[in-house]
């Protein structure tokens, strides 16, 4: 049994992204290269390995978002993009992600909702950002993201 999530977002953000936004949001994507001055948003995903004097390793970070290619649990191909659009920008992904990575998408996920189009936002301040699905699964549920917490599926 695997713990793979079907995570799919299409959402509209708004046109304040800087070029720094931009440049980050893209190396999450798989699509850049890591921002030559740190990373703002979220590190991504970091590995540690034991060393050879035993102690543990940290592993330079992956991108949350940057599976490109042939899914293996969920069917299917993976991606993800981010386009300029005529009101601001388009992010558009679908990757398959493990249980545990999840945790560590809050902080992206937080930033994305901070810059997500207004018009996507509830009466109660809510959005739905992206739809999960445990890969044995039909049917998908929303990811919701309201002030400063993610609601990630239990």
């Amino acid at each position: 049994m695997a713990d793979m999530f079907e995570f799919l977002i299409s959402v509209d953000l708004r046109d304040e992204l800087s070029a720094a936004d931009v440049e980050e949001l893209r190396w999450h994507l798989g699509s850049g290269e890591a921002p030559e001055d740190g990373f703002r948003i979220e590190t991504g995903v970091r590995f540690a390995i034991e060393g050879e004097d035993g102690e543990p390793v940290l592993l330079d970070p992956e991108p949350l978002l940057g599976a490109h290619g042939p899914a293996w649990k969920i069917g299917g191909m993976l991606d993800a993009n981010l386009e300029r659009t005529s009101a601001g920008w388009h992010l558009e992904a679908r990757q398959e992600v493990h249980v545990e990575t999840l945790q560590e998408m809050t902080e992206l996920m937080l930033w994305l909702y901070r810059r997500v189009d207004l018009g996507l936002v509830g009466p109660d301040g809510s959005v739905e950002l992206a739809r999960l699905r445990w890969y044995e699964d039909a049917e998908s549920t929303p990811l919701m993201v309201r002030d400063t917490h993610v609601f990630w599926p239990r």
